[in-house]
């Protein structure tokens, strides 16, 4: 900092002493509109429409949909499918919420003014992801870390639930599962200490996230806990508790649950901020008459989870009850956004799993309900069987109405998302030695204005990743044992990497280094001037999560674009690494629009 500096304390007091503490008349009152979704109680689909044109036609005041969020109840359950009880009592650290909880949302469409503005597709949403990784502060974590569900993954805890070592690491079913492995929870973990540092260390993120689930109050068939031993929450109004104040519940059996039953099911109210889901609703601060309408693809399906019981023992050889993935189900959207813990010791499934027979899990998921709980045992836990649209409402004082009245039109940029995902594009299943598969994507639509694209790759999982050949081709996102899709394919190697738009080429040389596509690229999307600046910093990611577990190849497109008119793409590269891999490519692009603040009317600009 400039020498000018060190006046700063004085020019604070001096400009504190002078300030003129006249309090200012913005706004005469506040109200929430409550919105409630169109489905009529009907959940099974995933799909859901609130339509706040409907309900808030004519209604009085400036919306801030900037400042909207939606309530989603949300219901995960564990069901033992086997033909023995469980070892033990499922508790709420057993299953979580993987990072963000947007990942629930597969997709979404949004019209203003009976115009669409946002288009629904496949992956899209991912994209929420990378705008948290480079957006939130470490302070966004201490507020909106624990509703959001946001504790990020880390990456020293990844491993591959396999077995040997070197060229005789196969896949197989293990104590915390199989492919790629990030669901350990051990508080007294240490960090691996073989020669090649075999992770077995906690994830501090997914057991952070584990805190934030719901409190323990309910009991399959009836009856509550006392959650924390508490006094404030007795167990037989432990439940009534949460459901009036929107807690949410964990709710499980009384012993270990036997063959056939429920184990254990988490009931989430879960908080999703509009600003969360996309851009757009940072950008409508005040808006008179709002003709909103949103269209939610929720994913939903469930997880079918296999495996030997044993007793444990630490060996050698190192022997338990060991998890694998059987098949994934996806009823509604593409995404699993939930992860079951490890079974290793001292992790939080230990001593759950049935130690002799077949294990048999279903990992379920839904709004509402899944295939495991219905909807009719819902109202217990929940307040409302109901998603909501909640938007607050300003009756501005005369003033400021004035000076809206005055320039009522406002045009907004705002950055949309086009994804495309390509599979078996760049080698499958694994090897011995590096692929060195080359990549060339041309992406099927054009967009104006592009301002850059990234490259997300994911395994490529049709031979080689699952242990049962029944999962094979099971994307590593419906994984319930990886952090996908917060994280990304683990020690990708891509190189030579390039981006084509219209007929000129981002970089003049291709991009193979870690430091120069991290430094150069990606640390600097949505960031505090440039990541230029120490005092004012923002994003979530080191250089080592980059490098190791988020290395997502990033083209800056913004200063060979055209804003007129449509252009193609073109990504390239080559997959050095020994796995074959799935890629995802974002395009991200400017947009622009008008509003009228008192009317609510919409004029697309493109």
């Amino acid at each position: 900092m400039s020498g000018t500096s060190y006046q700063t304390a004085e020019q604070l007091l001096f400009d504190q002493a002078t300030h003129n503490d006249q309090a200012q008349n913005l706004a005469r009152e506040k109200t929430i509109a409550v919105v409630t979704d169109n489905n009529q109680g009907s959940y099974q689909s995933g799909l859901i429409t609130i339509d706040a044109a409907s309900q808030l036609m004519g209604s009085k005041g400036f919306a801030s949909l900037r400042d909207s969020y939606i309530v989603l109840p949300y219901v995960v359950s564990l069901q033992n499918r086997g033909s023995v009880a469980m070892g033990g009592q499922v508790n709420r650290f057993c299953v979580g919420m993987k990072n963000g909880v947007w990942n629930v949302i597969d997709s979404m469409q949004v019209e203003l003014d009976g115009k669409t503005i946002l288009t629904d597709g496949d992956y899209k949403l991912y994209w929420n992801n990378i705008r948290c990784q480079t957006e939130w502060s470490s302070a966004d974590l201490d507020k909106h870390g624990a509703d959001a569900f946001v504790a990020p993954d880390d990456w020293n805890s990844i491993a591959w639930g396999g077995t040997g070592a070197g060229p005789a690491l196969t896949t197989s079913a293990t104590l915390s599962g199989d492919g790629w492995i990030n669901n350990f929870t051990n508080e007294q973990a240490a960090a691996g200490t073989s020669i090649e540092s075999l992770q077995l260390g906690k994830n501090d993120g997914f057991t952070k996230r584990l805190y934030n689930n719901p409190q323990p109050s309910g009991i399959i068939g009836g009856g509550g806990f006392n959650p924390f031993g508490w006094v404030t929450q007795r167990s037989a109004v432990a439940p009534t508790i949460a459901m009036q104040n929107g807690k949410g519940v964990f709710a499980s059996t009384t012993a270990a649950a036997a063959a056939g039953a429920i184990a254990g099911e988490w009931y989430h109210m879960l908080k999703i901020r509009l600003i969360d889901l996309h851009p757009l609703f940072k950008e409508i601060d005040l808006i008179g008459n709002p003709s909103l309408k949103i269209r939610l693809r929720v994913n939903a399906g469930y997880c079918d989870i296999i495996g030997t019981g044993a007793v444990y023992a630490a060996g050698p050889p190192l022997t338990g009850s060991t998890m694998s993935l059987s098949s994934t189900t996806m009823t509604s959207g593409n995404t699993v956004p939930v992860m079951i813990a490890s079974a290793a010791a001292n992790n939080a499934v230990f001593g759950v799993l049935p130690t002799s027979g077949a294990i048999n899990l279903r990992l379920a998921f839904g709004p509402l309900q899944n295939a495991v709980t219905q909807i009719g045992n819902v109202g217990q836990y929940f307040p409302f069987t109901t998603a909501r649209l909640m938007i607050p409402f300003y009756d501005l004082h005369p003033s400021r109405t004035q000076q809206s009245i005055s320039k009522p039109v406002k045009k907004i940029s705002f950055l949309d998302c086009y994804a495309q995902y390509f599979t078996k594009r760049a080698g499958f299943g694994t090897s011995l030695s590096q692929l060195n598969e080359s990549i060339n994507l041309q992406l099927s639509a054009f967009q104006k204005n592009i301002k850059y694209v990234m490259l997300i790759p994911f395994s490529e999982t049709s031979t080689g990743h699952w242990a049962n050949a029944s999962a094979n081709g099971t994307e590593d996102f419906r994984s319930p044992f990886s952090t996908a899709p917060w994280a990304c394919q683990p020690g990708s190697a891509v190189r030579n990497f390039q981006v084509s738009v219209g007929n000129k080429n981002v970089f003049a040389k291709t991009v193979d280094f870690d430091y120069e596509a991290f430094h150069d690229e990606f640390k600097k999307l949505g960031s505090v001037n440039g990541s230029l600046t120490h005092e004012i910093s923002n994003g979530l990611l080191s250089h080592q999560h980059y490098a190791l577990a988020h290395r997502y190849m990033v083209a800056d497109c913004s200063r060979i674009t055209d804003p007129n008119v449509p252009q193609s793409c073109v990504v390239s590269g080559i997959n050095a690494c020994c796995q074959g891999m799935n890629a995802l490519i974002l395009v991200v692009f400017e947009r622009s629009l008008s509003y009228d603040r008192i009317t609510g009317e919409i004029s697309l600009d493109d």
